[in-house]
């Protein structure tokens, strides 16, 4: 998936803690841990798990696909999104990360991220096929195919509702169309909604007051920004300028701060209530090249440096709290609280 993000992108377009750990070339023996964080090494196609109660990290305790994307934890589980294999991994974290039999999405899919809905079901948006698909977790089958707008990448579910991006690239001409957000009645799972927002959307979060944030890149010549839609009437409501490439968002929503990634300069932050920007990408967060970020639960700020191999835990106001070093070309992460 990074040659995906890249493509996104393009087109738009002294620590006091160092914890370092031993790589090894096979799988390492993992206890089950309570409160961590499980890095997607997208370059090493493993993953590695970081005990944040002993700061110790373990490394290659599962081996994933083909242009991996995405990392969710639910429920003693870790779910893979491998873009290139058309496939969803499935790991059981509390037996070694033992793998499961993985879920076939099928050829030319290009799935890069799933959100639950219940516990049995998720919902999977493929860049490739256009299509949103309906995966049942108890027989691990695709039990339905719904179609999307061009280029569909980020997926939530958010007010009973689940909202997929659609970046509208065309891979002929290297141009961008209409960006839209479409939204999805898992009920009937039928698009009953389309809102148009800015130049190619990309990811998406809801905030502490309800509203959700959608990540649009831009492209070449337009900067990106930062949509604000309405779930109860699901309009777009606001923007937020954002000089240079964002790509990824998470959000501090005890704080009221959003972290984005921003292609070439590191992590900046704004106010989601004020909409004002707190770090500039001329005078970013962290300026290293981030292609993760993930906020915890006390306001820690994780993120992934691609080319650093590593994880840096910072707090709200950008010190460096811990830095771990983990596999190659670190992504995604998940956050597991116990």
């Amino acid at each position: 998936m990074k040659k995906l993000l890249v493509l996104a992108v393009c087109g738009a377009l002294c620590t006091l803690l160092c914890v370092s750990c031993e790589e090894v070339p096979t799988k390492q023996e993992t206890p089950d841990i309570d409160t961590a964080i499980f890095v997607l090494n997208s370059g090493g196609q493993s993953i590695s798990v970081i005990d944040l109660d002993s700061n110790k990290v373990f490394q290659n305790v599962a081996t994933v696909g083909t242009s991996p994307n995405q990392l969710v934890y639910k429920d003693g589980k870790l779910y893979c999104v491998n873009s290139g294999s058309n496939n969803i991994m499935v790991f059981d974290t509390e037996h070694n990360y033992a793998a499961e039999t993985p879920i076939a999405l099928g050829a030319s899919n290009n799935p890069t991220n799933l959100v639950f809905v219940g516990d049995n079901t998720l919902y999977v948006a493929c860049l490739m096929s256009n299509k949103v698909l309906k995966v049942n977790l108890a027989t691990k089958t695709v039990t339905g195919e719904i179609t999307t707008g061009v280029g569909t990448t980020g997926i939530i579910y958010h007010n009973n509702k689940i909202y997929a991006t659609n970046t509208a690239f065309n891979g002929t001409t290297y141009t961008y169309g209409q960006g839209t957000v479409q939204v999805i009645n898992p009920g009937t799972d039928a698009v009953v909604k389309t809102i148009n927002v800015p130049t190619n959307p990309f990811d998406l979060k809801p905030t502490a007051d309800g509203k959700i944030h959608v990540v649009c890149v831009g492209n070449w010549i337009i900067p990106g920004k930062i949509a604000i839609i309405d779930p109860t009437t699901d309009t777009y409501v606001d923007s937020i300028a954002i000089s240079g490439s964002p790509t990824i968002i998470d959000i501090d929503k005890i704080n009221n701060i959003g972290y984005l990634s921003v292609y070439s300069f590191g992590l900046v932050s704004y106010n989601t209530a004020t909409k004002a920007i707190l770090h500039e990408p001329a005078a970013p967060l962290f300026s290293k090249n981030v292609s993760g970020v993930l906020v915890d639960f006390d306001s820690n700020v994780y993120v992934s440096v691609w080319d650093d191999d590593q994880v840096v835990k910072l707090d709200k106001d950008g010190n460096t709290l811990a830095t771990y070093d983990v596999g190659d070309k670190p992504s995604a992460m998940a956050l597991k609280v116990e």
